[in-house]
């Protein structure tokens, strides 16, 4: 075999050595200088020809030390910090040195104790090598550039070694991990493909929210308070009794048929006319009484005793036609019969809104009569006028019932439901510029005017009220004019409840906002650890947890967990298969070049465009050679009070995540970042929008009070995406509605942020902020709740 030069390249340049390092290396077998004849055991086999796998050269420098070289990435020599490789053919006991010299970045958490990950086929799972054996340090040989060397021994000759910078994260096991959610069949978690990459693999795009038509009145559907008879093709019994069938049965329900069922009408004349066809072509005398299963026999060459049905047997090939026939014919049926199954849905839909919708009109009608009433007595009775006997402005003010519309567009709580009528004026004394209302009450003519204009709105009879006697005056005066003192232990009116409060604003109001939250990962294919954060939101939101329905219920969660699955697959560290780093294409992405990138960018513009769209906060997860913790990097805004909103959502998941700092947590505007997503989408959005990057370290965390590095695993990884989720509960203040019969565990905290005020938090009353206004002024610190 080939001997591999060892002349190492320069590894800290931006070339590199090309002609040296073209690809991965496949099963290349390290043989001794001057050996010739077949490999030994010792002589190690290094294989990166794997999905995600990066080793590009190997040179034998003795019988026990090896340089190895990473491949950089595909056209884009600049960057070389992933590698991913095997090793096999080893002796027992063999002990190694292997040298990394071509890093490409000379800072490195390997100063500061990382070490690389390591597994067998015996030990499937990843260990972190001792730190001990791992050394980071200026070498010489290879012109004073950094390398990282690590000792290691094998101890099972049988076993094959993998190496590997950072936990891996493939392509192929991240749609494993998808096909086992979509095989769940959850009706709050939605998979679709937003586009496809360079080599046309799928960017997956997962949408995590409760469904709109999820409520109590469908369970009172399905549990038969509604009586919906479910609509069926099915073959009709004796006694004329549809039967019903679940979708499980779909597939069966035309191949196993009960005793005693007749087949459908249309399908009986359909065979009826093939056989008479069949009778005109070959002359048979079949009844109409036969049945088909004794017309369609086989002939059998071996049988002795026939009877006169020998003469009626039917051709192979016509009895296949007619097979055919009926089999086409029941695929149509099935397709029916799906489609009506569709159709049933829709009306146990319609059904289950029409119910809602009636409760709360009967509530509307009595609000709207209330308030015409209040503005006619209002006029009348607000004076020093004679009093009006109330059943009598009854009888007069009020009006026959229009018909009850067919969209609920208004708001419930108004008498702008059903159109006001027009003022009438000619009952009104104009003079000088001055409209007479009676009992000596006179008002500018351009106010009344403004004031017909806002008739039919719930403020109406306010504005009239304030416009006839003033503010001070009504301070102590009731709507019929009647002085009177406030009591102190008055019971305020109750609002209305939850339940009917999410219908209004659900399926009343014109351009209800859905707060969405939009997260992406693997941008940079070689951050692996942004993968294991993402699968751990995943977890966490399509979970059972009280917190996780909750959040379901009131956010939409928009994931695009790789969007780099070309980079992923051939185990790049930052670019994609052209060799362009996508987070610095945001501002122009181009459909042929990065689109995966354009898909997303078009989404996320498509949304911040819907009015009943609210995008409140873009994530792009990532991962840090040189730092350590989770961390933030967030935007610079001229606004002052925008900016200090920024910093809520850091501070609270420095709250519930022992593993995140908020002192590094950082604000910038550098040149050098403005292609990033944070960056571009922070400039386009609105203010009530904000974009993050949240980095994690690719070795450990520290926790407060303490100086030892923790390093992370993949289930610490997770966790920070278990709490990174959670965070939006304290965010949103949802707290009260989560189950309070959780078993509270102890909050762990790392760090206590610096303390500060919410710039929006007076006057708050509702837990879930309603508008763009003032969603985000929405703050609970002292939630006993814990993360996980």
């Amino acid at each position: 075999m080939a001997e591999r030069s060892q002349t190492a390249p320069e590894a800290g340049n931006d070339t590199g050595n090309e002609d040296a390092i073209g690809g991965n290396v496949s099963k290349y077998i390290a043989l001794p200088n001057g050996y010739s004849g077949q490999p030994k055991k010792g002589h190690l086999t290094f294989d990166a020809c794997f999905e995600s796998g990066n080793l590009g050269r190997v040179d034998q420098v003795s019988e026990f030390e090896y340089d190895l070289f990473i491949r950089p990435d595909t056209c884009n020599p600049r960057f070389r910090v992933w590698f991913n490789f095997t090793v096999e053919n080893v002796k027992e006991s063999q002990r190694v040195i292997f040298n990394i010299v071509n890093f490409s970045k000379t800072k490195s958490l390997y100063r500061d104790g990382m070490a690389p990950m390591v597994k067998s086929t015996s030990r499937p799972k990843w260990q972190r090598l001792p730190p001990k054996n791992v050394y980071y340090y200026r070498c010489p040989d290879h012109r004073k550039n950094y390398v990282m060397s690590f000792a290691f021994c094998f101890d099972r000759e049988d076993d094959i070694y993998q190496f590997a910078y950072c936990y891996p994260y493939t392509y192929t096991r991240f749609q494993h991990y998808l096909d086992s959610l979509q095989k769940r069949n959850m009706d709050y978690f939605f998979r679709e493909q937003l586009g496809q990459s360079v080599q046309q693999r799928q960017l997956d795009l997962l949408t995590i929210t409760s469904p709109e038509d999820k409520s109590d009145l469908e369970n009172s559907v399905m549990q038969k308070k509604i009586k919906i008879p479910k609509l069926s093709l099915s073959h009709v019994e004796d006694d004329g009794e549809a039967k019903d069938y679940g979708e499980e049965d779909l597939q069966l329900r035309h191949i196993k048929r009960p005793e005693g069922r007749k087949p459908s009408e249309a399908a009986h004349k359909s065979i009826e006319a093939v056989v008479a066809r069949l009778e005109r072509q070959n002359g048979l005398s079949l009844g109409h009484s036969t049945c088909p299963e004794e017309v369609f026999v086989e002939a059998s060459p071996g049988t002795e005793d026939m009877d006169s049905l020998e003469d009626a047997v039917v051709p192979r090939a016509l009895y296949e036609e007619l097979l055919r026939n009926y089999q086409q014919q029941q695929e149509e049926m099935r397709h029916l019969q799906q489609e009506l199954e569709r159709t049933r849905r829709q009306l146990v839909q319609q059904a289950k809104k029409l119910k809602e919708y009636g409760a709360l009109v009967s509530e509307m009608k009595e609000l709207r009569d209330l308030n015409r009433r209040l503005q006619d007595v209002l006029l009348l009775r607000l004076g020093s006028g004679p009093a009006i006997d109330l059943e009598k402005v009854k009888s007069e003010c009020l009006e026959p019932e229009p018909e009850l519309r067919s969209t609920f567009s208004e708001e419930a709580n108004t008498s702008s439901y059903y159109p006001a009528p027009a003022p009438v004026m000619d009952k009104y004394i104009l003079d000088n510029g001055k409209v007479h209302l009676g009992s000596g009450i006179w008002v500018d003519e351009e106010k009344w005017h403004q004031l017909q204009v806002t008739q039919g709105d719930s403020k109406y009879t306010k504005n009239l009220a304030v416009m006839i006697w003033g503010t001070d005056v009504l301070k102590n005066r009731s709507v019929t004019g009647v002085a009177t003192k406030k009591k102190k232990d008055a019971i305020p009116k109750p609002p209305l409840s939850p339940h009917k409060l999410s219908i209004v604003r659900e399926n009343l109001r014109e351009g209800t906002e859905k707060k969405v939250i939009f997260i992406t990962g693997r941008v940079h294919p070689g951050e692996t650890p942004s993968s294991f954060v993402c699968q751990g939101i995943i977890d966490f939101l399509v979970s059972q947890h009280p917190i996780a329905r909750v959040l379901r219920e009131h956010l939409v969660f928009k994931i695009a967990p790789m969007l780099n699955p070309d980079g992923v697959y051939l185990g790049n560290y930052r670019c994609s298969l052209m060799g362009f780093d996508l987070n610095r294409h945001w501002l122009d992405p181009s459909p042929w070049a990065h689109p995966t990138l354009h898909g997303v960018k078009q989404l996320i513009i498509k949304m911040y465009n819907d009015p009943k769209t609210s995008l409140e906060f873009y994530i792009d997860i990532h991962a840090h050679s040189t730092m350590m913790n989770g961390f933030m990097y967030g935007n610079i805004f001229e606004d002052e009070e925008r900016f200090q909103r920024q910093s809520i959502f850091p501070k609270l998941l420095c709250q519930n995540a022992e593993d995140f700092s908020y002192t590094s947590t950082s604000f910038n505007r550098d040149a050098v970042k403005a292609g990033t997503g944070r960056r571009f989408l922070g400039g386009l959005l609105d203010h009530t929008s904000y974009c993050y990057t949240l980095e994690v370290s690719f070795y450990s965390y520290i926790i407060g009070g303490t100086t030892a590095a923790v390093p992370y695993t993949e289930e610490a990884y997770m966790k920070l995406g278990r709490n990174v989720a959670r965070t939006f509960l304290d965010y949103y203040r949802l707290n009260p509605l989560v189950d309070r019969m959780t078993v509270p565990m102890p909050r762990l905290r790392k760090e206590n942020p610096p303390p500060y005020k919410h710039p929006s938090l007076r006057g708050s009353t509702n837990n879930v902020p309603s508008s763009k206004g003032d969603k985000k002024s929405s703050l609970n610190h002292k939630d006993p709740s814990t993360p996980f």
